[in-house]
C-alpha cells in the first residue's frame, strides 16, 4: 500500500504554498513504507524542501509542480535528477547538494529565472553547458569531479557567486573578464596553475579564494597564500599592464609587416580586433574644462573620440543604442556608478566645460522632446512617474530603473556638460540633448562617461564601451582596401571598385584623445592614455609610443 503522510495530506485540503519534510523521522517513513508520491499533486506549492533524508528516487512527476519557485533537496541520497524538472520554469532556488549524483540532465540549465543554483558535494565528472541560465546570480559547484568549468559560464552577465572548490579544474579563461558582477570566486584545491590577468579587470570582485593550487608563478603564490584579495588583483593587473604595453610597442610593426605579406601571397592572417589610439592632436584636440562647482556633486569625468563610425549598416545603430542601454544596467549598475553619453561630433561647438548649475537655470531640450526644460522640472516629471510606476505595481520602493534619481537628491546644484555657444548637451546621470544626439548618418562620436564614485570606474566604463563596440561590429575593417582603378570607394562612374580584405571580421576602432582641463588649464586626465585599454583578447596600437 502507497505510503500517505498526514503532512501532505494537511497541505492538499489546506492549498497550502509550503511544504517542509526533513529530519530522521521522514527517512524512517521512507525506509518503511516509502515516499507519499502524493507529493507530485500539490501542484499550488512554490516551496519543497525535502532535506536531510534516505530519499534516494526523484519521481518524473516532479515536473507537475510547475508553481515551485524553490526546491530544496539537500542531503539525501538522490543518484539522479530527472529531466522533468526542466518543467518548472518559475524556479529561482534550486539546491540539490550532499547527494550522490555523478550526472545531471541538460533540462537543469533551462530554468529562465532560476537566481541560485546548488550543486556542491557530489561527485558530478561533467555539467551541462549553462549559457541558458540567464538570469543566475549564485553558482555553487564545489566538491565535485569536475575537470572544467561549465561551457557558457563567461555568457552569465549577472554572476556574482562562483563557488567552485574542491574540483579538478585546470584552467581559467581570460574571458573570466566578461563577469562584470562578480563579487566572489572560490577556486581552492583544484588543478590550475595559472590565473589570467584579465581577472584583474572584475571591478566587483571582493572575495577571492584560490588557495591550495600550484601555481607556477611562485610570488603569486605566495601572496595566494596571504589570501588577500586585493593585493592578488593589483599583481594582476600589474601583469596586464606590462602585457599590454609589450604588445603595443614592436609588435604591431612586425605585424603589419606580416598582414602586407599575407595579402600578398594570398594567404589570410588571422588578425584580432584592434584599437587604435589617435593622439591629441595639439592644435584642434577637444578639451573639457572642470569647473570647482562639480566637484561636490559629480567630480569624475572621462571623454574621447570614436572616428570613421558606419552606423548606417543594417542594425548596427540599434545595437548601438541597445548596448548602451545594456552597460547601464551592467557595469554602470543601473546608473549608480557611472553614465555613458553619446555625441554627434559634428555638433560640438569648442570648448566644451564641465559644470554644476541650480536646477532651476539648468535648461536642455531632453532626448526625444522638442523643448526645453529646467534641470528642476525634468526630475520632479521623472520621479512623478516613477512614483506612479511603484504604485502600479505595488512596490514598497521605485523600481531599479529609476533608483539613479537618489543621487539627485541632495544636490543644491546638477551636474553638465556644457557646448561652447552655452547649451547643455548633458546631464548626468539623468539624460543628454537631443540637439547633439546621435542618429544613422553620425561618423564620429564624442563619448562621455561621469561619475560620482571614482575616475577609475569611468575608465572602466569607458574600456568596456569599446571593446563592446568592436564586438558589435561598429569599427573599421582591419583589411587596407585597395581599389583597383585608384578612386574613391563608392565614387560615381563606370568602373566598378574592387575591394580586397584580409581579414573581413577583425574590425579596428579610430580612437582619438581627449583632454580634461582644470580652470586654470592644468590637465586632469586624458584618455586613452598609456596604462588605459589594457586587454589580452584584442590588440592596441598606440603611435605616440
Amino acid at each position: 500500500m502507497a505510503a500517505t503522510w498526514q503532512e501532505v495530506v494537511t497541505a492538499k485540503k489546506e492549498n497550502r504554498r509550503e511544504l517542509t519534510l526533513n529530519g530522521q523521522d521522514i527517512s524512517r517513513r521512507i525506509d518503511e513504507s516509502g515516499f507519499d508520491n502524493g507529493v507530485y499533486d500539490l501542484i499550488s506549492l512554490n516551496f519543497l524542501d525535502i532535506s536531510d533524508t534516505s530519499m534516494s528516487e526523484l519521481k518524473s512527476d516532479i515536473g507537475r509542480l510547475v508553481n515551485v519557485t524553490s526546491l530544496i533537496l539537500c542531503n539525501n541520497q538522490l543518484v539522479s535528477i530527472p529531466a522533468e524538472i526542466g518543467s518548472l520554469t518559475k524556479l529561482k532556488v534550486l539546491n540539490i547538494s550532499n547527494n550522490r549524483l555523478k550526472d545531471l540532465p541538460e533540462s537543469i540549465c533551462s530554468f529562465p529565472e532560476i537566481h541560485t543554483l546548488n550543486v556542491s558535494m557530489n561527485s558530478l565528472t561533467s555539467f551541462p553547458s549553462v549559457s541558458s541560465l540567464s538570469s543566475i546570480h549564485i553558482l555553487n559547484i564545489s566538491n565535485n569531479q569536475l575537470k572544467a568549468l561549465p561551457d557558457g559560464i563567461y555568457d552569465l552577465e549577472h554572476l556574482s557567486e562562483l563557488r567552485a572548490s574542491s574540483n579538478q579544474i585546470a584552467e581559467l579563461s581570460p574571458d573570466i573578464l566578461n563577469l562584470s558582477r562578480l563579487s566572489v570566486l572560490n577556486l581552492a584545491n583544484n588543478k590550475l596553475v595559472d590565473i589570467p590577468p584579465e581577472l584583474s579587470m572584475c571591478t566587483k570582485l571582493k572575495e577571492l579564494d584560490v588557495k591550495g593550487n600550484k601555481f607556477k608563478d611562485r610570488r603569486f603564490g605566495k601572496l595566494v597564500e596571504q589570501c588577500q584579495t586585493k593585493s592578488l588583483l593589483d599583481y594582476l593587473n600589474n601583469l596586464l599592464k606590462k602585457e599590454g604595453q609589450k604588445s603595443g610597442k614592436g609588435k604591431e610593426k612586425k605585424k603589419r609587416n606580416k598582414d602586407k605579406t599575407a595579402a600578398d601571397d594570398g594567404d589570410v592572417e588571422e588578425l584580432k580586433n584592434m584599437i587604435e589610439v589617435l593622439y591629441f592632436p595639439s592644435d584642434k584636440g577637444l578639451t573639457i574644462t572642470v569647473t570647482p562647482a562639480v566637484l561636490s556633486v559629480r567630480p569624475y569625468i572621462v571623454c574621447c573620440i570614436v572616428r570613421n563610425i558606419n552606423l548606417q549598416a543594417t542594425n548596427t545603430f540599434k545595437n548601438f543604442i541597445t548596448l548602451q542601454t545594456k552597460l547601464h544596467e551592467t557595469v554602470c549598475q543601473k546608473r549608480q556608478s557611472a553614465t555613458i553619453a553619446t555625441h554627434d561630433l559634428n555638433s560640438i561647438k569648442k570648448p566644451l566645460t564641465y559644470d554644476a548649475m541650480f536646477p532651476h537655470a539648468l535648461q536642455i531640450v531632453p532626448l526625444s522632446r522638442q523643448k526645453e526644460i529646467t534641470g528642476e522640472k525634468l526630475v520632479e516629471t521623472l520621479r512623478k512617474e516613477a512614483e506612479e510606476q511603484r504604485k502600479e505595481k505595488k512596490r514598497s520602493t521605485i523600481s531599479g530603473v529609476h533608483k539613479y534619481l537618489d543621487l539627485l537628491a541632495d544636490k543644491v546644484q546638477y551636474p553638465c556638460l556644457i557646448n561652447g555657444n552655452g547649451q547643455v548637451i548633458s546631464f548626468p546621470p539623468i539624460t543628454n540633448s537631443e540637439k547633439t544626439k546621435i542618429s544613422k548618418e553620425t561618423t564620429a562620436i564624442l563619448i562621455e562617461v561621469t561619475s560620482s564614485t571614482n575616475l577609475d570606474t569611468c575608465k572602466k566604463v569607458m574600456d568596456e564601451l569599446l571593446y563592446k563596440m568592436l564586438e558589435i561590429g561598429l569599427g573599421e575593417l582591419r583589411g587596407d582596401k585597395q581599389h583597383s582603378d585608384g578612386g574613391v570607394a563608392g565614387a560615381s562612374g563606370d568602373t566598378e571598385d574592387t575591394v580586397v580584405f584580409q581579414q573581413p571580421t577583425a574590425q579596428k576602432l579610430l580612437v582619438e584623445q581627449v583632454k580634461i582641463l582644470d580652470k586654470e588649464g592644468s590637465m586632469k586626465v586624458v584618455y586613452p592614455s598609456r596604462t588605459d585599454l589594457i586587454s589580452g583578447v584584442i590588440e592596441v596600437l598606440r603611435p605616440f609610443d
